[in-house]
């Protein structure tokens, strides 16, 4: 396989501090994640009267947002080739999307800094291992490289007001997006680079780091998601899955995303509840797999791309140019996103989001929202609720192949089942949604090919979310499935 072609499996899901000397950073004070605090915020002037897709998401977030994204043609979903342009969208000057640099090339996970003043990229040369920060104005002026290796995250110092870049380096052709090293810089002083993270490998997507510059969220490495203690101290890991995140929300909020490319798993560092969120409910979905989720500056927001939808036996891969740029509000329990705008509308295929919100000038509060039944409520995970069914296989799940799935070694498929009869438990719904392996270690299993639509078994199912062994799992189901809870057959496990 071509280093280009490892590269491109590594990005499927292979999810993309200061050294201890006498002078401690004083980047460790207090400070805000991610774009850009209101000091640095555009300056205040009379917006052009907003339409389409601005009015949209200036009506979700309630105040200027900039939103920056990677633009291809349907087929490269992973943002893996160099055939991309860089897009944005400012919700204030009248423009709708944009193009922010439309030379052809690799643009990798750019974030927003500077009050969405600038950009910052990753790009790849013909070694997919090869990586290098850049930097760019919103207006595409004043393109530069900063450093070396891949830009994981932005921090601001609010004591002096100083963007921060993480970066990740000494990674290596078989793995190019898992970096040994994590270092940081001042944007503006690529040359003061401090130590940030070197006990085990860190996956590229994604790491972001708390207000407090002390605790980061990421992958150690993809699949292990958890909470690390900055620089270089104590590790927590909270789960299996992707594309991971961490966000201030008046306590530190951790998600990952699970297997099945639909929802993500968050977890309240000061009350450890954990609870699921789907992020494919957006107006017009029928159940697709999304991608690229990415939370804002301000962490009411989210972002995503999709609706994968193509079919195929991996709906990510199969990319195409419905592929669009979706913004969500969570609830302010973040129990659920409450409601959605979708940010593009064209021909093209978009992903890798990242947005900027006037923090200031929004009106949606930042700190999560409890009720005291809910904080003094034990974090209890879901009841099994064991049944055991006699089923007509009604509508079997798609097999993908192992490679596929790459990086993934495992994976379930979903089928749809007719219940003919009840033997054990309590289940009063005609038909049952259930998980059941098709590959375990890379090889597709004899028995998933063996089921056939019209056959009965008996089946021994557990609820699917009552097995968080699984949260990380890579699980194949179609869009057009029945709303239903989801099971897991446990005699074949």
């Amino acid at each position: 396989m071509s280093p280009f072609s490892r590269f491109a499996l590594v990005v499927l899901c292979s999810s993309f501090g200061a050294c201890r000397d006498a002078a401690q950073p004083a980047a460790f004070a207090a400070a805000e994640t991610s774009a850009a605090s209101a000091p640095n915020a555009a300056p205040a002037a009379p917006a052009p009267a907003r339409k389409g897709s601005s009015a949209g998401v200036y009506g979700l977030t309630g105040a200027h947002t900039r939103l920056v994204w990677v633009q291809g043609d349907g087929t490269d979903p992973y943002a893996a080739g160099s055939n991309l342009v860089l897009m944005g969208l400012d919700t204030d000057d009248g423009k709708g999307e944009r193009v922010i640099i439309g030379e052809k090339g690799s643009y990798l996970k750019p974030l927003l800094i500077t009050g969405g003043k600038r950009i910052l990229y990753s790009s790849h040369g013909k070694d997919p291992a090869d990586l290098r920060v850049f930097l760019v104005n919103w207006d595409g002026s004043g393109k530069r490289e900063l450093t070396k290796g891949f830009g994981l995250a932005v921090w601001i110092e609010t004591a002096n007001n100083r963007d921060w870049v993480y970066v990740g380096t000494d990674n290596t052709p078989k793995s190019a997006f898992d970096f040994h090293t994590v270092t940081r810089f001042p944007v503006d002083e690529p040359a003061a680079k401090q130590l940030v993270w070197n006990k085990t490998l860190v996956s590229g997507d994604t790491f972001q780091v708390s207000g407090d510059g002390r605790t980061a969220g990421g992958l150690f490495p993809w699949p292990k998601a958890g909470m690390a203690s900055l620089p270089n101290g104590d590790l927590r890991i909270l789960g299996e899955g992707c594309w991971t995140a961490f966000r201030d929300a008046g306590s530190g909020l951790f998600w990952f995303f699970d297997g099945s490319h639909r929802n993500v798993n968050i977890i309240d560092q000061t009350t450890n509840r954990r609870w699921m969120v789907p992020l494919n409910k957006a107006p017009g979905f029928d159940n697709p797999e999304v991608y690229h989720p990415r939370w804002a500056n301000h962490p009411r927001f989210v972002a995503i791309s999709g609706p994968y939808n193509r079919g195929g036996p991996n709906q990510v891969r199969s990319g195409g140019t419905q592929a669009e740029i979706y913004l969500g509000r969570f609830s302010g329990d973040y129990s659920r996103v409450e409601a959605w705008g979708r940010v593009t509308e064209n021909g093209a295929g978009d992903s890798y989001p990242d947005v900027w919100v006037d923090r200031t000038a929004s009106p949606y509060p930042v700190e999560i929202a409890r009720s005291t039944a809910a904080e003094k409520k034990p974090d209890r995970a879901p009841a099994k609720s064991p049944v055991v069914v006699e089923a007509r296989l009604a509508t079997v799940g798609t097999i993908p192949t192992p490679r596929s799935i790459a990086p993934y070694r495992n994976a379930l498929v979903v089928s749809v089942y007719d219940v003919v009869k009840v033997v054990e438990g309590d289940y009063r719904t005609p038909r049952i949604l259930v998980a059941q392996w098709a590959i375990r270690d890379a090889r597709v299993l004899d028995e998933a090919r063996q089921r056939t639509v019209g056959a009965v078994s008996r089946l021994t199912l557990e609820r699917y979310d009552a097995h968080p062994e699984l949260e990380g799992e890579r699980v194949i189901s179609g869009s057009n499935l029945p709303d239903l809870p989801l099971y897991y057959d446990v005699a074949r496990r």
